[in-house]
Parts: structure tokens; sequence; C-alpha cells
């Protein structure tokens, strides 16, 4: 069922301008996660990372803050998907900023995995965040079944 881009949904709280306001709210959430993310990799690029607690005090309270947005979005996303195709090029701003987001999770996403190679190379990672030593090692199963009777 579709219903009239200026329509409230009922279960939406404010059809598409509300949504067209939470993701602009999430997208500068995700940039300020971003620049968080950034500095992170500055700080770890040049060595100047003694504590593992200072580096990450950054990042306190961004996750409740990104779960959340999270939320939000999911309750408006039912307007976004009610919508038809045709009826969805009508918005594009609503499309530029869906694909803003979804480019800038994407930056986070990978930067945050070259931190985390980052903090294992200073050993800035504690002991029981690191894999087992036999997920490091691949051959030592091959090896163990190898050896079985």
């Amino acid at each position: 069922m579709s219903f009239p881009p200026e329509t409230s949904h009922p279960e939406s709280g404010g059809g598409l301008p509300a949504l067209e306001q939470v993701l602009r709210a999430h997208l500068t959430l995700c940039g300020e996660l971003l620049a968080v993310v950034q500095r992170e990799h500055q700080q770890l690029k040049t060595g100047q990372v003694d504590d593992l607690n200072g580096l990450l005090q950054a990042r306190e309270g961004m996750l409740e803050r990104l779960t959340r947005a999270q939320e939000t979005l999911f309750a408006h996303k039912e307007t976004w998907m009610a919508l038809n195709p045709a009826q969805r090029e009508k918005h594009p701003a609503i499309a530029a900023l869906i694909r803003q987001d979804l480019d800038l999770i994407m930056k986070i996403v990978s930067l945050d995995r070259e931190n985390e190679q980052l903090l294992l190379r200073h050993k800035l990672v504690p002991a029981n965040h690191l894999p087992p030593a036999q997920r490091q090692n691949p051959n030592l199963i091959a090896q163990m079944y190898k050896n079985q009777p």
C-alpha cells in the first residue's frame, strides 16, 4: 500500500519530511564518529598512543547515540519502503542522504578496521581481546586432523 508523499504514516511519526530530518541527524552523527575514528587513526599512525583508555575515551557514549539513531531510522524506514520506485524518484534529497549515510558508514568501518590493525601492531589490545592461537594458525587444525589415527 502506498500513500501520498507528504502524508504522515501513522507508525512513522511524520512521513517523508521527518525521514529527511532523521537522515540528516544520522549523517551528522556519522560525521562526528568519522572525526573520532580519523583522530584515532592519526594518533595510531604517528605512534603517539601510550594509553588505550585515553584513545578510546573519545568514543564514550557514541554507541548509545548510534543505537538510538538507528532505532529512529528503522521507525521511519517503513515510510520510504512503502513508496514505489516512481514515488521515490520524486524525492532525490532523501535518496542522496541515504547514499551519503551509507558512504560515510563504509568509510568509518574501513578506517576502524585499519585502526584495529594499528592497535595490534602497537600492542595496545588487551590480551583478552586477542583471538585464540588456533584461529591465527589455520594449519594447526589441519595438522591435528592429520595426526589422528
